[in-house]
């Protein structure tokens, strides 16, 4: 349903069993690792996290370029539209907001910052903070723009081009 390219999911994500509060009921959900040994955790029914909650950085040995996410589903989605191409920058995939101030000096150890955020107050408000404090940060979320983040876009995109070729199929003559 999020259109991620499946040898993309299968690189970064994991499948995760998780009770909730104790009880004996188990759950299956895409487990996406942070640094310091929690899960992001997304299933059809259930958003949350394992403990500790914590960033996910992806360090590709590449000191001056960092591509940062607010959420995995993003990132997931820059890895499937850009699968095909080498990855020479790191990526930091901030899996909470509240992880963004904090991690600006890890950002600011590369010389340039590609910030994928939500196209929301929030995600604009952090934005527009890291535009204030050094030219070293980029706003690529005019990509998106009309979206709310770069998965919904790509959801959206894939939508429009079924129906266009529909449209190309159902108007030709058999």
């Amino acid at each position: 349903q999020r259109k991620i390219d499946k040898s993309i999911a299968d690189k970064y994500c994991y499948e995760v069993v998780f009770k909730v509060n104790g009880k004996d009921k188990e759950f299956t959900a895409i487990g996406f690792k942070n640094n310091a040994g929690g899960y992001e955790l997304r299933n059809e029914f259930f958003k949350g996290s394992s403990s500790p909650k914590y960033v996910s950085y992806i360090d590709n040995n590449v000191p001056n370029k960092i591509k940062v996410f607010e959420g995995f589903f993003d990132f997931l989605s820059y890895r499937t539209i850009n699968q095909n191409q080498p990855e020479l920058t790191n990526f930091l995939v901030l899996n909470s907001l509240a992880f963004f101030e904090k991690s600006l000096l890890l950002m600011e150890k590369h010389q340039s910052i590609h910030l994928y955020l939500d196209n929301d107050s929030a995600g604009r408000k952090c934005t527009t903070i890291a535009q204030e404090r050094s030219l070293q940060f980029k706003d690529e979320s005019k990509l998106y723009q009309g979206a709310k983040d770069l998965n919904e876009w790509i959801i959206k995109a894939e939508k429009v081009q079924q129906t266009q070729h529909l449209k190309h199929r159902s108007g030709r003559r058999l």
